[in-house]
């Protein structure tokens, strides 16, 4: 089997995963309890917390919530940070992820608008300039784009915001980006940041919001008054303790470019018809591991069952979204359409891949191909 959709979750890796089984069978302790079992629990839990804001580098003053993943994250910033605000706008670049777009959507008390990309798939910089003022009240924009891989220019866009409306919060969807496109939350002008596990190879259900120092939240989930009251609910600890194992055990060296330049430069070769959406896949504003891109005319659904088939799975796009519409938000917003837009494949790599499998899911594509194109609904 070849997996290369690990932007819709990854393998859990070993040491997640024995740290979570550990943490199930020893360390099973509610973190609230006085007891000591129960604070060592609570040990853990702030040791996870510190390498999470380690690893982005957050600036001194930051907290980070644990939650369920990179939705809960994002809704807590975004429908907790606006919770009390009575009017106003909120901007959200047109390639967020549902999570975001549509928290942002349903704000009632303040208005939402969305920020055009350009053709590489880049929050347009002159169009977002036009959009800021004062009654901007919070900025959201992804760091990585989970269907193009696009890195996007999140200290140029807090440049803008910090001159046009310097109250303006930002927030940074930061799930596709985490520990594989370096972040530094401090020098980036961000205000909170959200991650989650099972993009980095730890458990399902855990992930957290890192909120900076202006970052003040009303909670939306209320109860026992856990992570000071911001997300009530017993912690997740298993989740936690996987999260912490898979943070640190990260592969620091895995060249994910390399592997992804590797299957374009095979795939171009192999089928001149291909072509890529987003930023130059060799430039550093394109993530190390997603590559997106079309084999007109063969339809996406047509090729990814047919390369299931050879047991090789990839994706379309956004996993979240991907039963519910046919041609991508995505790509519609930086003005692919037709055969191209229908024909979009996205492989997203992790440290478990190998050139090998470069290589054979490249073959696999030419056979493909050849086979499909041939059969052209007109």
């Amino acid at each position: 089997m070849i997996y290369l959709d690990n932007s819709a979750t990854t393998r859990v890796c070993p040491e997640a995963a024995q740290a979570a089984y550990t943490c199930m069978t020893e360390g099973y302790f509610n973190p609230s309890a006085l007891y000591v079992p129960a604070m060592e629990a609570e040990k853990q839990m702030t040791l996870c917390r510190e390498a999470l804001l380690s690893a982005v580098h957050a600036p001194q003053g930051s907290r980070a919530v644990f939650v369920s993943g990179g939705t809960e994250a994002d809704n807590l910033a975004i429908l907790g940070g606006m919770q009390s605000v009575r009017d106003g706008l909120v901007l959200y670049s047109a390639g967020e992820h549902p999570a975001v777009r549509e928290a942002c959507e349903a704000l009632r008390t303040v208005r939402s608008k969305e920020i055009p990309l350009d053709r590489d798939g880049f929050v347009s910089l002159e169009k977002l300039e036009g959009m800021l003022n004062e009654e901007v009240r919070l900025i959201c924009v992804m760091q990585v784009n989970n269907e193009t891989g696009a890195v996007m220019p999140i200290r140029e866009i807090a440049a803008l915001r910090d001159r046009l409306c310097p109250r303006a919060l930002l927030h940074v969807d930061g799930v596709q980006g985490f520990l594989r496109v370096p972040f530094d939350m401090g020098q980036s002008g961000a205000d909170s940041y959200a991650l989650s596990g099972h993009k980095i190879h730890a458990p399902k259900g855990i992930g957290a919001l890192i909120m900076g120092p202006r970052c003040r939240l009303t909670a939306r989930q209320i109860g026992g008054g856990q992570e000071r009251t911001l997300r009530s609910g017993t912690e997740n600890t298993p989740g936690i303790a996987g999260l912490l194992a898979a943070v640190r055990h990260y592969p620091k060296d895995a060249d994910l470019r390399a592997m992804k330049l590797r299957l374009w430069e095979q795939v171009k070769a192999l089928i001149p018809q291909a072509v890529y959406n987003g930023p130059d896949p060799a430039s550093d504003r394109s993530a190390p591991h997603i590559l997106n891109l079309s084999l007109p005319p063969v339809r996406s659904e047509t090729m990814l069952h047919a390369l299931e088939g050879d047991q090789i799975y990839i994706g379309l796009g956004s996993a979240c979204s991907s039963h519910k519409q046919r041609v991508s938000r995505v790509l519609s917003a930086m003005g692919i359409a037709g055969q191209r837009a229908e024909s979009a494949l996205r492989f997203s790599l992790s440290p478990l891949n190998t050139m090998e499998e470069m290589d054979f899911a490249a073959q696999a594509l030419k056979k493909h191909y050849e086979t499909y194109s041939q059969f052209v609904r007109r």
